[in-house]
């Protein structure tokens, strides 16, 4: 009886491990698709905000997350994505990122 209560315990242990590194994986997952869905969407800013978005939608799918927020200014684009990870971590929620994007350098002021 106390081999099987151990093994439960080992199994717990496993378990516990397996979730926090599903989570971990799917927190860095859902910061490189924001990333990239911001850094693509920046790039098409100046086809105006929805094909920005469009494409940052595009691309976060493309990275295994899904977009939740995209807002876009002048130059700049910000995203927020998602990544549902896998596992008894899924029951936890999803993890998010947020990434901005846009140049260095603010665009001239013409008086």
């Amino acid at each position: 009886m106390l081999g099987l209560g151990v093994g439960l315990a080992l199994l717990m242990v496993g378990l516990g491990f397996q979730s926090v590194g599903s989570a971990a994986v799917a927190r860095h997952r859902a910061g490189l698709a924001a990333d990239m869905a911001a850094l693509s969407g920046a790039l098409h800013t100046a086809e105006g905000a929805a094909a920005a978005c469009d494409r940052a939608r595009a691309i976060a799918a493309a990275n295994g997350a899904t977009l939740i927020a995209c807002a876009t200014t002048a130059t700049d684009v910000t995203v927020t994505t998602a990544v549902t990870p896998t596992g008894p971590a899924a029951l936890i929620g999803q993890a998010t990122a947020t990434a901005r994007a846009g140049p260095t350098i603010p665009p001239a002021q013409t008086p």
